[in-house]
C-alpha cells in the first residue's frame, strides 16, 4: 500500500540517526553569567515537549547551576467537542558544557465526542494515563554557541489499542484517545539564535520519522490476540524493522517536516515575552486502523491535515532559582477533504492543499504552564 512512498524516504531515517532533533533543541546552550540572552540560544531554552502540535516552547532565562535540570509542563486543550490535560516532566543533565541528554515521561488524558461515521450516534469517551516516553540529546556547534544540533527518540510506552463499548461490541477508540501510538519516533533538527538589542530571534528546522520495529519477537503484537483468525503472511504481520510509520493495528502515521520562528522580548526586567509561528507538513497521508476489533481494515484518515500552523504566546516569570512559564496556542489548519463515497481507499482528496479552515479558527485552545528547577 505505501511501499512507493517508503521507499523515497530510507534516506529520511540515515539522516536522522546521525543529526539532532527538535524537540528539546535549544536545551543545551552553556550559561555565562555576561551574556543573559545565552540561556534562551538554539531553541529557546527547551522545546518543553510541545512539539509541532501546539508551537509552544519555553523561551526566557532558565535556570542554571546544577547537575539536574527538571522542567514540568502542565497543558490543557479545549476544542468544540472535547478537552485534554497532559502533565510532561523532563529530567535533564549536562554531560559536557556543550551537550545535554533528557527523557520525558507524559500522563495523558483525554475527553470527547467519538463519531466513527456519520451514519453513526456520537458517544462519549475518556482516556487517560502514561504515553510514549522520549529520550532526547543535543549538542551546540559553533564558537558562540548560537546554533545546536539535537535528536529525540519516542518510545512506544503508551497504550494504543484502548477500547469501549459492551463485551460484545467493544470498538478501538481514534489515535487521538489513545495514549500511545504504537510506533517509535525520531525527530532531528537545526536550530539557531540571533540577537537583537532587547530580545532575540529563534529559527528552527526538523523532520519527523516515524518507524516500527520487534527485533526480538520478529512478528506483529496482536497476531495471538486480535489476528489470531487471519492468515499471519505479509511484512504487517511478521516482520524485525519498518522504516515506515505503519502501527500493528494498521494505522499509518507518515513522516513530517516543520519550520518555526519566535522572537523573545527582555524589554521589562523579570519578565521574558515570546511570539512564536509553528508550521508543519506531512509528507503522504494518515492512515486510521479499523475501529472493529478484529478487523484488519485501514484506510486514509478522512481528517487528515495537509498543512497546519500555531500560533503561540508566552511569558515567562524569570525567578533565578524557579522560574514560571504561560503560554498559550491557537492552531491553524487546511480544510479536512471527505473521502470518495464511491472509494473510502482512495487517499487522493487527503493530498490536496486548501485554504484555511476559518470556521475553525479560533475554537481550539492550548493554555500551558511550566516550572523549572536545578539540583544537585
Amino acid at each position: 500500500m505505501k511501499k512507493n512512498l517508503f521507499s523515497g524516504i530510507l534516506s529520511g531515517v540515515a539522516l536522522a540517526a546521525v543529526a539532532g532533533g527538535a524537540f528539546y533543541a535549544g536545551l543545551n546552550s552553556p550559561v555565562e553569567v555576561a551574556t543573559p540572552w545565552q540561556s534562551i540560544g538554539g531553541c529557546g531554552a527547551g522545546g518543553s515537549g510541545g512539539g509541532s502540535g501546539d508551537g509552544i516552547k519555553w523561551i526566557g532565562q532558565g535556570v542554571s547551576g546544577g547537575y539536574l535540570e527538571v522542567e514540568a509542563f502542565t497543558k490543557y486543550t479545549v476544542g468544540q467537542n472535547f478537552t485534554g490535560v497532559s502533565f510532561t516532566p523532563h529530567l535533564s543533565i549536562k554531560p559536557t558544557w556543550s551537550t545535554k541528554l533528557g527523557v520525558s515521561i507524559p500522563w495523558t488524558s483525554h475527553s470527547g465526542e467519538v463519531q466513527y461515521r456519520s451514519n453513526q450516534i456520537p458517544a462519549d469517551r475518556t482516556t487517560g494515563g502514561v504515553g510514549d516516553v522520549s529520550i532526547d540529546f543535543s549538542k551546540t556547534i559553533g564558537s558562540g554557541g548560537a546554533a545546536s544540533l539535537s535528536a529525540s527518540l519516542s518510545i512506544p510506552t503508551g497504550q494504543y489499542d484502548i477500547k469501549r463499548g459492551t463485551d460484545s461490541g467493544k470498538e478501538l477508540l481514534p489515535s487521538s484517545f489513545q495514549k500511545g501510538s504504537g510506533l517509535y519516533s525520531l525527530t532531528v533538527g537545526w536550530d539557531y539564535s540571533r540577537d537583537t538589542d532587547k530580545g532575540i530571534w529563534l529559527y528552527g528546522l526538523s523532520y519527523t520519522h516515524p518507524f516500527a520495529m520487534h527485533l526480538i519477537s520478529g512478528e506483529n503484537e496482536f497476531n495471538d490476540s486480535y489476528w489470531k483468525d487471519m492468515e499471519h503472511k505479509g511484512d504487517r504481520f511478521e516482520y524485525r524493522f519498518k522504516p515506515y510509520g505503519e502501527n500493528d493495528l494498521g494505522a499509518y502515521t507518515p513522516p513530517s517536516v516543520g519550520g518555526s520562528i519566535a522572537y523573545g522580548y527582555r524589554g521589562r526586567p523579570g519578565i521574558v515575552q515570546s511570539f512564536g509561528v509553528n508550521f508543519s507538513v506531512p509528507l503522504g497521508v494518515a492512515w486510521i486502523n479499523s475501529e472493529k476489533v478484529g478487523t484488519y481494515d485501514p484506510r486514509p484518515d478522512p481528517d487528515h491535515q495537509a498543512w497546519s500552523v500555531a500560533f503561540a504566546y508566552g511569558i515567562e516569570f524569570s525567578n533565578a532559582d524557579f522560574p514560571v512559564f504561560l503560554a498559550v496556542s491557537l492552531p491553524l489548519h487546511d480544510k479536512s477533504n471527505a473521502a470518495d463515497p464511491d472509494d473510502e481507499y482512495d487517499e487522493s482528496p487527503m493530498r490536496k492543499w486548501d485554504t484555511p479552515d476559518w470556521s475553525d479558527f479560533g475554537q481550539q485552545w492550548t493554555i500551558a504552564v511550566g516550572i523549572k528547577g536545578s539540583f544537585f
